[in-house]
């Protein structure tokens, strides 16, 4: 019976500890995270798809020179009381060829391209939009990370105070109170590291699924390999501020006026379009070709062979266009007033853009000095707490004030933590404002 249990015990044993080695160990950075998203992301799937077909109708846009053809056969009986030649049967194969050229196929193809190339820019920004989107929500786990590392510090020196706490009493160096005051105050910490482990928990799920990566928690454990620190890497940079000239620069050259600059574009390619196509003349050409045409007479039974073929070359000139208040003349009008509309949304955008680039600069400044004084508070507050915790064991200071110094350093290296995360998000989505890289600002 004991060698039963001796047994029993050592078969759990090697399964937890099979289970535990077995558990697969998944190390993720900022740019695995990127590439994952990009990967399986939804909104770049669907503009990849709109730029194929923007691409493939630009670049077969050679097919509006290409005439429409058509080909079919003809089977046909006649008899009448009118005919000489009595009950006949005929069978005629043919071919037609038709094509119509305008001057507004030039534009017609510059629209195309416009497409083209607003639709590369535009999948460009979609991935930009998601890479950032990615960056800032792995920034924000490392940054929950921190806050779960430090209710772990925290936890383990309020037990430290609860056992000295305990040992103080049993010597009768301190009230009653005080050991319940720190088991209180253990208690709590443990529960605050459960409430902060349990957030950290469901903000790595759904990190997870933001970036298309299915894993089972049980089986997996998680690394992310990465650190708030980048945000001193950039902090230490001492570039001379960007001159008016380089602002107007990059804000002439960021997503939105790009947008705005492509949407004026299209407008006036579809003013000449519609200008074109409503007072200039069109050619048209058509042909039409029968190689062969049986005709079977009944009557004498002689079969005759025959072939014949047409062609035209004709021009239409469009005059509706010319009548004042026609629709289109009307058309045309409608198209200035849309580029006329389209100016004014162009200058306001660069205007919108130019003050939330310096209202983002603006931003960074303030948070480079706050992390600044927030390290410098929390090294402080380190060493504050670190005296008042050495008194206490000498029995200088009382509960209260190590717990108050304990608190305070903690607190301290919340905000420092919480402030680097603030910087590196406002320094994302600068670059994402104005199209740069994203994560290009925080490399060294």
């Amino acid at each position: 019976m004991v060698k039963r249990k001796f047994l029993l015990a050592g078969l759990i044993s090697m399964a937890v500890s099979v289970a535990v080695h077995a558990k697969e160990i998944l190390e993720i950075t900022v740019d695995d995270a990127v590439e994952a998203a990009l990967t399986t992301n939804v909104s770049v799937k669907k503009e990849s798809i709109s730029l194929n077909q923007a691409k493939r109708e630009y670049r077969h846009s050679w097919n509006n020179f290409l005439p429409s053809v058509t080909a079919g056969a003809t089977g046909a009986t006649q008899d009448s009381s009118a005919s000489t030649t009595g009950q006949t049967y005929s069978l005629t194969g043919s071919v037609n060829a038709s094509l119509s050229l305008s001057a507004s196929l030039v534009q017609k193809i510059k629209l195309l391209k416009e497409a083209y190339q607003s639709g590369q820019a535009d999948y460009e920004d979609t991935v930009r939009d998601v890479e950032t989107t990615v960056r800032k929500a792995f920034y924000s786990i490392l940054y929950q990370q921190q806050n779960v590392e430090s209710y772990k510090a925290n936890e383990k020196s309020y037990e430290k105070q609860y056992e000295q706490t305990k040992t103080k009493k049993e010597r009768g160096l301190v009230p009653e109170l005080d050991l319940l005051t720190a088991e209180v105050n253990l208690k709590s910490a443990k529960l605050d590291l459960k409430n902060a482990e349990k957030d950290y928990y469901n903000s790595v799920i759904d990190f997870l699924n933001e970036i298309g990566l299915e894993t089972n928690p049980a089986e997996t454990e998680v690394v992310f390999k990465g650190t708030l620190d980048d945000a001193d890497a950039f902090t230490e940079k001492k570039d001379e501020p960007p001159t008016k000239e380089k602002i107007d620069e990059l804000v002439d050259n960021s997503p939105s006026v790009r947008s705005a600059k492509s949407e004026l574009a299209t407008a006036k390619l579809n003013k000449v379009y519609t200008a074109t196509s409503s007072y200039l003349p069109s050619l048209n050409l058509s042909a039409s070709l029968s190689p062969f045409e049986k005709t079977y007479y009944k009557d004498s039974g002689e079969t005759v062979d025959s072939d014949s073929w047409s062609a035209s070359v004709g021009v239409s000139i469009p005059l509706d266009g010319l009548v004042p208040g026609s629709a289109k003349m009307d058309s045309v009008l409608e198209k200035d007033d849309t580029i006329k509309t389209l100016e004014l949304e162009l200058s306001d955008t660069k205007k919108s853009v130019r003050t939330q680039v310096f209202e983002k600069i603006h931003d960074i400044e303030i948070s480079n000095e706050t992390i600044e004084e927030r390290k410098l508070n929390m090294e402080l507050a380190k060493k504050t707490y670190e005296m008042t915790e050495e008194a206490y064991s000498r029995g200088t200071k009382d509960l209260l004030t190590v717990q108050n110094a304990l608190d305070s350093y903690r607190s301290a290296q919340v905000e420092w933590r919480k402030e680097q995360y603030n910087l590196i998000s406002y320094v994302l989505d600068l670059e994402n404002l104005l199209g740069l890289e994203s994560g290009s600002l925080l490399k060294n």
